[in-house]
């Protein structure tokens, strides 16, 4: 497995620390998987040259100049949750061409790739706050567009499957109009950015592409493990992806300081597998991860069940009992599936 750690994100930071998006997340998650089991079969990669031309397939030139221009500024908050320093616009920009061509270099030799970059990217729309969202959610440039992006240029169907907690706005928006994208969306409903409604399937020419399923607090593995049985299978099914991002946010962790569902390794793991089976099968044949959110422990305990499935080192088994989410969403969600995939799916209890 091709794993991407610079160091140069550490000069992205809050001098005061206080930020919860800041340099320790990813520091300590890096360290876990150099103490794990699976270290030896991971070769580990500096980013790419920044591509301005890279840049250019995912945002508008308009929001990339002020990006620039606000970095070039210093140390700042540009919103109320996303800062900026003289370093963000280099490493961002690094980060964006290292997501595209790992999506190249996966499908050349067959390998999954994991970028760990900072600043994170999926709430980072075509002109930045997306969907109307107030912030930029810490985010500036976005990795999981751009690694979907290269893809699609390799004329690869694409899946994209974003777990954050928070819906990856960023993403939706940049493919909103585009069918060759399927996008998988679980996140926690009525927390920021405040998108992602169930009704929210794409836009013309690209309805149902666009799977949101706004999940209510609490929700942990029966649910989850639930949804990727009877929803996220079965879509995979029928749109047969080639080319597969994973926003891989861990703050839908349990116990996650900025969230409230009850996810743990359970769950990471069984995604993980899911991926890896198409691509041993020759399905799939480009796979890249995005590291996105995660501000507690979760956030090391399930990157690292994620990559130990990836590899074959965790034998995923479990004995939940695994039952639909609550509320409304499973009708809503099961009107969705029939109407733009004829997939006939219950879900109720």
């Amino acid at each position: 497995m091709n794993v991407v750690y610079d160091e140069i994100h550490k000069l992205h930071l809050d001098p005061s620390g206080r930020h919860p998006e800041n340099p320790r997340r990813v520091e300590e998650a890096f360290s876990v998987l150099k103490k794990s089991e699976v270290w030896s079969r991971i070769k580990v990669h500096g980013t790419f040259e920044g591509e301005f031309e890279k840049l250019k397939l995912i945002h508008s030139k308009s929001y990339i100049s002020f990006i620039e221009e606000e970095c070039g500024r210093g140390f700042h908050y540009i919103d109320s949750d996303t800062y900026v320093n003289e370093k963000t616009f280099y490493i961002a920009s690094r980060f964006i061409s290292t997501s595209y061509y790992a999506s190249i270099k996966s499908l050349e030799s067959s390998e999954p790739w994991l970028i760990m970059p900072r600043p994170p990217g999926h709430h980072a729309g075509r002109n930045g706050c997306a969907m109307g969202a107030p912030t930029l959610g810490f985010c500036i440039f976005n990795n999981s567009a751009a690694a979907a992006q290269a893809m699609l240029d390799s004329g690869l169907r694409t899946l994209i499957i974003d777990f954050d907690a928070h819906h990856g706005n960023g993403t939706q928006d940049i493919f909103w109009n585009e069918p060759r994208v399927l996008h998988i969306d679980l996140h926690q409903e009525g927390i920021y950015p405040g998108t992602g409604d169930v009704g929210d399937i794409g836009g013309i020419g690209a309805e149902g592409s666009k799977i949101n399923i706004p999940l209510p607090a609490f929700t942990g593995d029966p649910e989850y493990l639930w949804l990727l049985d009877n929803v996220i299978k079965p879509l995979i099914e029928v749109f047969k992806p080639e080319g597969v991002v994973v926003s891989a946010g861990f703050d839908s962790h349990v116990g996650d300081p900025l969230t409230m569902l009850h996810v743990t390794e359970y769950t990471y793991s069984a995604i993980a597998s899911t991926i890896m089976d198409l691509m041993n099968s020759g399905i799939v044949k480009s796979f890249v991860t995005i590291l996105e959110g995660g501000y507690g422990e979760g956030l090391n305990m399930g990157l690292k069940a994620y990559v130990e499935s990836i590899l074959g080192f965790r034998c995923f088994k479990y004995d939940l009992k695994l039952k639909p989410p609550r509320g409304v969403v499973v009708r809503e969600l099961s009107n969705v599936l029939r109407d733009y995939w004829g997939l006939s799916i219950s879900l109720t209890d």
